[in-house]
C-alpha cells in the first residue's frame, strides 16, 4: 500500500485530518474476517443443537437461512445509507449492531423463533457493512492498475472468516463444552473492536485519493461522474446481467457455509471436531487465492489488457470453471478423502470467481458503489437465503447430497455464462443514461 491511496474525504461536519487509507483497509478487512466468522460459526453450533433439540435437516435450512432473509430485506436500505454516511461510520454502527446479536443468539435455542430472530437481526446489521468496504476502495483507489488487490484485500475476509469461525467455534465447543460459549466470545470480540474503532476513527473523514493519486486523468474522470438517479440500478436492463451473475456466487458459497460440518459429520461420518477444521481449510486456500486473482486482474490492466473488461471477465470464467469440475468430482465420489480436496479446490474458483463482480462495481461509481454493489448483493443473497433451505430439502428427500451440489454446479454455469456475454464496464451515467 503507498503513500499516494491516503484518503482525506470531507465530511459534513468538516473533519480536519484525513484518515490513513492503509490503516482503513486493514481495519475493513480486519472486520470483514469477524462479520464472516460470526455468520458461519452457527453452523458448529447448529450441528450440536440439531441433535440437542431433533431439528429436522428442513428446520435446520430454515434456521441457516433465517440470516440470510435479514441481510437480504436491509441490504438495499443499508448500500443507500452507505453512500450517504460514509464507509467509516458504517464499520462502527454496523459491527456493534450485529455483535449484539450474536451475543443473544444462544439465550434460548430450545425456541426456535427467538433463535431465528435473532439470525435475522445479526443478518439485517451485517447487510451494509460489505457494500461499505467496497465503497471506501471505490472512493479511495482511482487507479484501475490497482483497484483489484486493495478491493481483494478488503474482500478476502470474506474467505478467511468462515476460516476462523469455523475453526474457532471447533475450540471453543471442544474446550468449554458448550455451544452457547462460541456466541459469547465471538460477540464480546466483535464489540470490542468496534468501540476501538470508532475511539479512532471519529476524529477523521471517509479515505479518498489526494495529492498525485488525485490529479490524474482517471481520477479526474471519476470525480467528475455526475450521480444517477437510484431507480435507475434498479430498472436497467444493462445491470440485470451483472446482478444474476453475482446470484450463483452466494447460492454456492453458502451450502458450503452452512451445511459443511453438517456434510462432513454425517454424510462423511467424520468427527464434529476434526470436521470443524477441515472446513476450516477450504476458506484458507480461498483466502490465497482472491488474493492472487485480485493482483492478477491489476498486472492485466497494467498491460493494457481491458478491453471488454478481459482483465475482470477471465478470473469470472476461470473460477467458475473450476467450481462446476470440482465440486461435481466431490458430489459424487465415495472418497471423502477427494472430497474434501475437491471442496477446498472449488472453493478458490469461487474466490476467483467474486472478486472480479465487486471490483467492476468499483469501476463504475467512486461515489454510488454502495447503492450499486449492494443491489448486486441483493440478487446474491435471494440465492443464499434460498441455498441452504432447498438443499436441506433435497438432502431429505434423496438421503444424500450429491444433487444439492450438481443443482448448485449448474446454476453457476448459467450465472457464469450470462456474466461472461453480457456484463458491460462503463461508467454508471454511459451505461443507464
Amino acid at each position: 500500500m503507498t503513500s499516494v491511496e491516503i484518503g482525506s474525504g470531507a465530511t459534513a461536519r468538516g473533519a480536519s485530518r484525513p484518515m490513513s487509507w492503509p490503516i482503513c483497509a486493514t481495519v475493513f478487512f480486519i472486520g470483514s474476517v469477524i462479520l464472516w466468522a460470526d455468520r458461519s460459526n452457527f453452523g458448529v453450533a447448529a450441528a450440536v443443537w440439531s441433535k440437542s433439540y431433533g431439528w429436522t435437516k428442513a428446520t435446520t435450512g430454515l434456521m441457516l437461512s433465517a440470516f440470510s432473509f435479514g441481510y437480504l430485506i436491509a441490504m438495499p436500505i443499508g448500500g443507500w445509507l452507505t453512500d450517504r454516511l460514509g464507509p467509516r461510520r458504517t464499520l462502527g454502527g454496523c459491527m456493534a449492531g450485529w455483535s449484539l446479536w450474536v451475543l443473544c443468539t444462544p439465550i434460548a435455542p430450545a425456541v426456535i423463533w427467538l433463535t431465528a430472530l435473532w439470525r435475522v437481526l445479526l443478518g439485517s446489521f451485517e447487510a451494509p457493512y460489505i457494500p461499505g468496504s467496497s465503497a471506501a476502495v471505490a472512493r479511495a483507489v482511482s487507479a484501475d492498475t490497482r483497484r483489484g488487490r486493495f478491493g481483494a484485500f478488503v474482500q478476502s475476509g470474506a474467505q478467511l472468516g468462515p476460516a476462523v469461525g469455523v475453526a474457532a467455534a471447533g475450540a471453543i465447543l471442544a474446550a468449554s463444552g458448550s455451544a452457547a460459549m462460541i456466541f459469547i466470545v465471538f460477540g464480546l470480540l466483535g464489540l470490542a473492536v468496534a468501540a476501538l474503532w470508532w475511539l479512532y476513527a471519529r476524529n477523521f473523514s471517509d479515505p479518498a485519493p489526494v495529492g498525485a493519486a488525485a490529479q490524474t486523468e482517471e481520477a479526474r474522470a471519476r470525480a467528475a461522474q455526475a450521480p444517477v438517479p437510484y431507480r435507475k440500478l434498479i430498472t436497467s436492463p444493462a445491470l440485470w446481467p451483472l446482478y444474476f451473475g453475482y446470484f450463483a456466487l452466494p447460492y454456492c458459497q453458502y451450502i458450503f457455509l452452512n451445511w459443511l460440518p453438517i456434510y462432513l459429520t454425517q454424510y462423511r461420518h467424520i468427527s464434529l471436531t476434526t470436521a470443524s477444521y477441515l472446513s476450516a481449510l477450504p476458506y484458507i486456500v480461498a483466502f490465497l487465492a482472491v488474493n492472487f486473482t485480485g493482483w492478477g486482474m491489476d498486472w492485466f490492466a497494467a498491460r493494457g489488457w481491458r478491453a471488454g473488461a478481459i482483465h475482470r471477465k477471465l478470473f469470472i470464467g476461470l473460477g467458475a470453471a473450476t467450481y462446476v469440475v470440482t465440486v461435481l468430482i466431490a458430489a459424487n465420489t465415495a472418497s471423502s478423502t477427494l472430497a474434501v480436496t475437491m471442496i477446498i479446490v472449488a472453493n478458490a474458483g469461487l474466490s476467483c470467481y467474486v472478486i472480479p463482480f465487486w471490483t467492476i462495481c468499483t469501476d463504475m461509481t467512486p461515489t454510488q458503489n454502495g447503492s450499486l454493489s449492494s443491489l448486486m448483493n441483493f440478487c446474491g443473497i435471494i440465492g443464499a437465503t434460498l441455498s441452504p433451505f432447498v438443499s436441506g430439502v433435497i438432502a431429505d428427500a434423496t438421503g444424500a447430497f450429491v444433487a444439492p451440489l450438481e443443482l448448485a454446479a449448474a446454476i453457476m454455469v448459467i450465472a457464469s455464462i450470462t456474466a461472461l456475454i453480457f456484463v458491460r464496464v462503463k461508467p454508471l451515467r454511459e451505461l443507464v443514461g
